[in-house]
């Protein structure tokens, strides 16, 4: 047989590269990496897989090492690849590291209480802060068990927008409030998934109201901690004195309920702090208000206005505007400002503050209203 020269002389070149081409690659330090539910007390997987419930408790990522390298570090970063329901994309949702002193490291990532939203994800890998490798997983499906909670739901009349979280806690309404709200904290709920409320009136001066339903709210969830269900005044009209109750479900579970009154302004035992704002105008004409309690720190004056039911003679009312954290000013808890005045009935009463030639510093602000002494509302607002 007749063998080509120029051939074999080509294949042996050949074999010659390809050692030093490779020798020329760094090596992963990690083998492997994968999902799991769980891991063995070594760190090797167990339950492998890929796939993940939004009620998953803790996601495990099992990498075994190439080699134990004590004084290195493997970290990993969480991401929300992307999910619809959610709507975020590329979004970080969780870090850590751990020492790589063990043929298999385990990277975990664990739930708050909100449900994860569907959709993709990846851990991405890095040793000794250099990127090695990511490894995609997705959360998709229905929880395993339904396991939404509420709790610390509190009855108000004015709710801090910048957390949803109540600002004070009643359960007796003067008849002209405006609105009514039911704050409430959420555990274990999906992003689907809705609080209702039914506002029931169980009985009072309007017999034809007795046992009726008279309003009902819906809200999504979406991610929130707290979220906020209310009852409004009729336009030109007074809510109708008497007991309620309102009741708050998950889906068609039943889940709370809560009953409160409203009596006529005239009835309400004083001194009683109703309605509070805090708002600026966004122009020069004062037309637009901004109620959202974030300002920017070049604003001119901030406005507060809080309702007053039937103080005594001589109550003494103390405004004091505090800097609660201020990392700009390197300041807490440092009182601003203060008004003070002697009221008496029910009244509107309003105060402002107006800056300086300086802007406001960043940080977070709160409003508290003493009356003869004692805290009867903390008013929060953001200066950013």
């Amino acid at each position: 047989m007749k063998i080509n020269r120029i051939v074999v002389y080509m294949l042996a070149a050949v074999a010659l590269i390809l050692p030093l081409a490779s020798g020329c690659q760094a090596s992963s330090p990690i083998e492997q990496a994968v999902i799991c539910q769980a891991v063995s007390k070594n760190g090797e997987p167990m339950q492998v897989t890929d796939n993940l419930t939004p009620d998953i408790e803790t996601i495990y990522c099992s990498v075994k090492l190439v080699a134990i390298q004590p004084k290195s570090i493997v970290k990993a970063d969480w991401y929300l690849v992307k999910s619809s329901e959610a709507e975020l994309t590329d979004t970080i949702i969780g870090t850590g590291s751990v020492a790589a002193e063990t043929p298999y490291v385990v990277c975990s990532f664990t739930r708050s209480g909100a449900l994860l939203p569907r959709g993709d994800y990846q851990i991405k890998l890095y040793f000794d802060n250099k990127f090695v490798q990511s490894v995609p997983f997705q959360v998709q499906g229905k929880p395993v068990a339904s396991a939404a909670t509420l709790s610390d739901v509190t009855l108000c009349s004015s709710i801090d927008p910048l957390t949803n979280k109540p600002i004070g806690g009643i359960n007796i309404f003067p008849a002209d409030t405006s609105r009514i709200y039911c704050s409430v904290k959420v555990s274990g709920a999906d992003f689907s998934d809705q609080v209702k409320s039914r506002w029931i009136y169980v009985g009072g001066d309007y017999e034809g109201l007795k046992g009726k339903t008279v309003a009902e709210a819906i809200v999504k969830v979406e991610g929130s901690e707290y979220v906020i269900l209310s009852i409004g005044r009729p336009e030109g009209k007074d809510i109708p004195t008497g007991d309620y109750s309102v009741k708050l479900y998950v889906g068609d579970k039943e889940l709370v309920s809560l009953p409160f009154t409203v009596v006529s302004p005239a009835d309400i035992k004083g001194p009683y702090v109703g309605l509070t704002a805090i708002y600026t105008y966004k122009d020069e004409e004062k037309k637009e208000i901004n109620a959202s309690r974030i300002f920017p720190v070049d604003t001119s004056e901030i406005y507060l206005t809080v309702k007053i039911y039937n103080a005594p003679p001589e109550t003494q009312m103390s405004l004091q505007w505090i800097l609660a954290r201020s990392d700009e000013a390197g300041v807490d808890d440092y009182l601003a400002k203060e008004d003070k005045n002697t009221i008496d009935g029910t009244r509107m009463w309003g105060a402002t503050w107006t800056r300086g030639k300086d802007n406001f510093p960043k940080g977070d602000y709160v409003v508290k209203l003493l009356l003869d002494g004692q805290e009867k509302a903390a008013i929060p607002f953001r200066m950013q």
